[in-house]
């Protein structure tokens, strides 16, 4: 494929820069069992990672109300004092970014996650000093859904001409938020995402490892 020509690039977080994983499962069984209710399979609990954590309970529980609060609480309760840390970063994706602040590329976080977790985790790799915006959800200021967040971290960074940047992510969830703004998306296969799965939502060309997305730009 050509170079491709963009001079802003968006990161999803969660299986495109860090394998989160385990803080997520874990949180969520967490929550199952403060509730009582089962705990999903594996294939469920890969659900789990991408769309805000109010969506993935009511559709896969069909929790709402204070029960839906509820899970959140507990979710949280266990993410924010051990489910944060149990992050890993992804081989290769440290000297890619290093290789694109290079080129001169500006880049920003673009995650489903909270601000406060984005930044901890970010903060925790020693990722924030490459990044020019780092953007996450927020329930108080109605930002919780993937497209909302892209938008947020566009005007954040103060993008008019939307050609310029490109999404990068691991999920159907990022490709479909990434479209709704009017952008592209590189889809990876490093994370919890299929090849198929990528292409399927229309992500412009899918690549399998951080090398492979750094050439290219």
């Amino acid at each position: 494929m050509n170079k491709l020509n963009y001079d802003v690039i968006l990161f999803d977080l969660d299986g495109t820069l860090t394998d989160s994983i385990d803080g997520i499962i874990n949180a969520v069984c967490f929550a199952c069992q403060k509730l009582g209710i089962r705990i999903p399979n594996k294939e469920e609990l890969l659900e789990f990672i991408g769309p805000p954590m109010t969506q993935s309970f009511t559709s896969h529980f069909g929790l709402e109300g204070d029960i839906l609060n509820k899970a959140i609480d507990y979710y949280h309760n266990y993410y924010s004092e051990k489910g944060w840390k149990e992050n890993r970063i992804i081989n290769g994706i440290v000297p890619m970014l290093e290789e694109l602040k290079n080129k001169g590329k500006i880049m920003a976080l673009s995650t489903n996650k909270p601000d406060y977790y984005a930044k901890q985790i970010m903060d925790l790799f020693d990722m924030s000093k490459y990044m020019d915006f780092i953007g996450g959800s927020s329930y108080e200021l109605d930002r919780m859904v993937k497209w909302k967040v892209i938008q947020y971290t566009l005007d954040s960074l103060n993008i008019k001409d939307k050609s310029r940047a490109i999404m990068v992510g691991d999920r159907h969830y990022d490709v479909e938020g990434a479209k709704t703004v009017g952008i592209e998306t590189i889809g990876v296969t490093f994370g919890y995402g299929t090849r198929e799965e990528l292409k399927k939502a229309g992500a412009l060309v899918v690549v399998d490892t951080p090398n492979e997305l750094c050439e290219l730009f």
